[in-house]
């Protein structure tokens, strides 16, 4: 039954069309000119004299020599010298961001000596605080060449949207297909029909999902390998990927509290992403089955992931929306968009950090929702 469940999923042609062209968009992303994209060889010689945490004497020298090419004394016409320029930029950048992490934790040490030690405000601040402290020197420059555009496919939206068609367009049918085609009831009809058909139709589903999701991420890292030269920079801090750094994605984790290593985050977002879409795969499920409908189920789903997004562009997200939005299927596939700043909400007058909390209700929320499609099927009657 899986396997009869797989090709059903499998044989339509409207998913190979979708993952070509995402894949043909791919590669013409990754065609596209960049200034900087740090594979050159000048970089290494560069990262000789700038790589690593940030020193007074190198911010000195830096801004001295960014002073002198403003003045007109230094000419930056050539590859070499604008490279030059552009790495200095980003060693003063990651001197103001230690400077602007020293200045939190001033703050936060005030905020700590202000409130009782039993109160939220208190917590808070210490997480937050012992957070900050165990990042030590991670401010620096760093050759990091293909990660930044390997923890999403081109910039967090369009990921959501490029996995939620795949997602939508796979699974839409799985259940509305037994009804269009009148096969539900003679499988009801069987001695364990009813449980074998959800466990089979959800394990190919998982399959469906996997396979997508691992194929992207396959050929996405490889186009960015192809394209900076290496995986340079794997052991730098997350603190290493800056808005400096010539992208599409405009995220930025030089002020990230989180204590990752570029190679450990990537490992997490990849992770937390495919569970995202496993979640997102389990609510087109349910709406399979409850409408009955192909494509009733797809633009529900696409409502589901629509809407927040909706709500963020018109700057609609106070109080009630705000919830809606923070916890919401389109958050939850934003997986790299989670760690870029310090977050955290009041459960029972306990702070829990955002992402944490995010995945934790998801993980249970998608649990109820399995549960729900077998009591549903399992109460399926067959009609006469």
């Amino acid at each position: 039954m899986y396997r009869q469940e797989c090709y059903k999923i499998f044989s339509k042609k409207s998913i190979y069309l979708v993952f070509i062209t995402i894949v043909l968009l791919l590669v013409y992303v990754h065609q596209l000119p960049t200034d900087m994209t740090m594979r050159e060889s000048v970089f290494e010689e560069l990262e000789e004299t700038w790589g690593g945490p940030v020193t007074e004497e190198k911010v000195e020298r830096a801004r001295e020599s960014m002073n002198a090419a403003d003045a007109g004394e230094v000419s930056n016409h050539t590859f070499e010298l604008r490279a030059t320029d552009y790495v200095q930029f980003l060693v003063t950048g990651a001197a103001m961001q230690k400077q602007d992490q020293s200045e939190r934790l001033t703050m936060l040490e005030a905020e700590m000596h202000d409130f009782d030690e039993g109160t939220y405000e208190h917590r808070e601040a210490a997480i937050e605080h012992d957070m900050l402290q165990a990042l030590d020197d991670v401010h620096g420059f760093y050759l990091i060449r293909s990660w930044r555009e390997m923890f999403e496919l081109i910039e967090p939206t369009t990921h959501v949207l490029l996995l939620s068609i795949l997602i939508f367009l796979g699974l839409s049918p799985v259940f509305a297909d037994e009804y269009t085609n009148r096969t539900t009831d003679l499988i009801l009809a069987t001695k364990h029909g009813k449980t074998k058909l959800v466990s089979a139709k959800l394990l190919a589903s998982l399959s469906y999902i996997v396979i997508v999701f691992l194929s992207l991420q396959i050929i996405n890292s490889f186009l960015n390998l192809l394209k900076f030269g290496g995986i340079a920079g794997w052991d730098a801090p997350i603190q290493g990927i800056s808005s400096g750094l010539d992208s599409l994605s405009r995220l930025s984790y030089d002020g990230s509290p989180y204590n990752f290593d570029v190679w450990q985050f990537f490992l997490l977002t990849i992770a937390l992403q495919l569970f995202a879409s496993i979640a997102v795969g389990v609510i087109v499920l349910l709406l399979s089955f409850l409408t009955k409908n192909t494509m009733i189920t797809f633009f529900v789903s696409s409502i589901i992931i629509a809407t927040p997004a909706l709500l963020q562009q018109l700057g609609t997200t106070d109080g009630f929306l705000g919830y809606l939005t923070d916890f919401s299927f389109l958050k939850l596939m934003q997986v790299s968009t989670l760690f870029t700043q310090f977050q955290a909400y009041n459960l029972f007058d306990y702070p829990v950090l955002y992402p944490y909390l995010l995945f934790i209700l998801f993980a249970v929320v998608t649990g109820l929702l399995i549960m729900l499609t077998y009591r549903l099927f399992r109460n399926q009657q067959i009609s006469h």
